[in-house]
């Protein structure tokens, strides 16, 4: 099995938490009260320590994987254009962002006294100076998860150009989420 391969069917397994991740997040247009309820009740699942374990592995598998193919793609050697550059891009965003957002929770909930990573934690760093950073910082992320997936998609034949317009609206309804409910 290729190690793109392998990239690929992890993306598949951690696509079911994403999307009950940014579904909980989204929740938040209905306002905190949906929040909450949808939250209580994806906690119990991707909490369990046993699926946590798997995700944070899957999550660590991904970002190894990636730069190891952004590397033999050519990072730096003139890698090539449109969809080889946005798919090496997306994929260094993503690697960035989770290896600054997975600690921030963890360490968050570690804290003591533990922090809860709700998304009132979220929405804190969106207020003050500190959201010149972290709103770019959220819209950034989905819209590099989309732009990746459409250049997955690309070299599988598939035309989704749209895809990455999808993961910008996404990524300002979430920080619009996270600002209107605490902000």
């Amino acid at each position: 099995m290729t190690l793109a391969r392998v990239h690929r069917l992890a993306a598949a397994a951690l696509g079911l938490f994403l999307i009950l991740h940014l579904g909980n997040h989204l929740a938040l247009l209905a306002g905190i009260e949906a929040h909450r309820s949808l939250q209580s009740l994806l906690r119990p699942f991707y909490r369990f320590a046993p699926v946590e374990a798997a995700l944070l592995a899957l999550f660590a598998l991904q970002i190894g994987l990636g730069l190891t193919l952004a590397r033999r793609r050519g990072l730096g050697r003139g890698m090539g254009r449109g969809w080889a550059l946005a798919q090496v891009a997306s994929g260094l965003y993503l690697a960035f962002f989770l290896v600054q957002h997975v600690p921030a929770v963890l360490l968050a909930r570690a804290a003591t006294p533990p922090v809860d990573t709700d998304a009132r934690f979220a929405a804190a760093v969106l207020s003050g100076w500190q959201g010149l950073y972290f709103a770019p910082y959220y819209v950034l992320a989905l819209t590099a998860l989309a732009t990746h997936l459409a250049a997955a998609a690309h070299f599988r034949g598939r035309t989704l150009h749209w895809l990455p317009w999808v993961g910008l609206g996404l990524g300002l309804l979430v920080v619009t989420g996270l600002t209107g409910a605490f902000g």
